[in-house]
């Protein structure tokens, strides 16, 4: 089992679904900000969203309804002007779409959304996004009445709409990025795209590792579990080993340090931003020879090999004769003159 595997969360690939400040008064937050739903046509389910106002100011929020896609890159959620998806409502009513309503500061408010599905739905995916549009109401002073501040925070829904709770996600290896020479004095860097072929949005599993002889011991860098959407792409991103434990280590801490009165969530994302990359750089004091970089993606796999060399001194050793013979005609042709 991977180390992956002892983390108990997904860093999903919504940046919108984080809460939005518009300002230290202005602070509403949505929960949860992303949902994976699974439906049979014909049934239905409900799904609760919970909205809190942490703000100083009353506000007015109306919700929408849209669709989205990403980026096909690094996961970022690209909003769509609508939402054909009839079967999402707002206490089952479709009217209540664009029905505002109105959050005290302090207040905190469970929304029920109902999925209602016909029995001839066809099996698909669905990405949408509940999105929640708030107006300030109310002012501190009459001065502030002329500058409103508003916001959209959003909570987004993947519904799969299937017979059956079975993955049938697959990932391939659209393509990983390395160059075929690099410098011993630069190193190299790599990067990989995967793709979803399957039917459903599945996690990223597997790893990359450099190898070079006559080293034993390969780096190993663990993919880690972002979400890809079914007929979509993404660049991976991974940690290293040593990274990995630190990562673990900091999930064991977490009764420590919410008992310390530190934000735990602030404190992990924060590791993870700062850790997770989609380039990765490798580089070595001395580094000669051909290093093989391997990729395993759930079961694909692929690798290549980069052919390191000192070019850069191999060029200056090429340059130096030319360079020695120009200097020694200019000097010549300085002291005719």
């Amino acid at each position: 089992m991977r180390l992956f595997h002892l983390i108990a969360f997904f860093t999903l690939f919504f940046s919108m679904s984080l809460p939005i400040k518009a300002a230290d008064s202005f602070d509403l937050q949505v929960y949860p900000p992303v949902t994976y739903l699974s439906v049979k046509p014909g049934a239905g389910v409900n799904h609760q969203i919970i909205l809190k106002n942490n703000g100083l100011y009353t506000m007015e929020i109306t919700p929408v309804l849209v669709g989205f896609h990403t980026d096909e890159q690094t996961g970022q959620v690209v909003l769509e002007q609508k939402s054909d998806f009839a079967y999402l409502n707002l206490e089952g009513n479709p009217d209540n779409w664009q029905k505002s309503f109105v959050l005290k500061p302090g207040e905190e408010k469970p929304l029920n959304f109902v999925i209602a599905l016909p029995s001839d739905a066809s099996y698909a995916e669905h990405r949408l996004s509940i999105l929640f549009q708030a107006q300030q109401l109310s002012f501190a002073s009459a001065a502030q009445q002329g500058s409103v501040i508003s916001a959209i925070v959003a909570s987004n829904v993947v519904v799969l709409v299937a017979a059956d709770e079975i993955n049938r996600g697959e990932l391939i290896i659209e393509h990983l990025s390395l160059p075929k020479f690099a410098d011993s004095f630069v190193g190299f860097s790599f990067s990989a795209l995967v793709r979803n072929i399957g039917s459903n949005a599945t996690p990223v599993s597997g790893y990359f590792k450099v190898s070079h002889w006559p080293e034993t011991t390969p780096v190993v860098y663990e993919l880690y579990p972002d979400m890809v959407l079914a007929n979509d792409k993404r660049l991976v991103r991974a940690m290293t080993e040593a990274e990995l434990k630190e990562l673990v280590a900091l999930e064991e801490s977490k009764a420590v340090l919410e008992a310390a009165g530190e934000d735990f969530a602030l404190k992990k994302n924060e590791f993870i931003r700062q850790k997770l990359k989609t380039q990765f750089f490798f580089k070595r004091p001395i580094m000669i020879g051909a290093y093989d970089v391997e990729l395993k993606v759930g079961d694909n796999l692929l690798q290549k090999r980069v052919v390191v060399l000192p070019f850069s001194v191999l060029f200056i050793a090429l340059l130096l004769p030319p360079l020695y013979w120009l200097t020694r005609w200019l000097s010549k042709t300085i002291k005719k003159k």
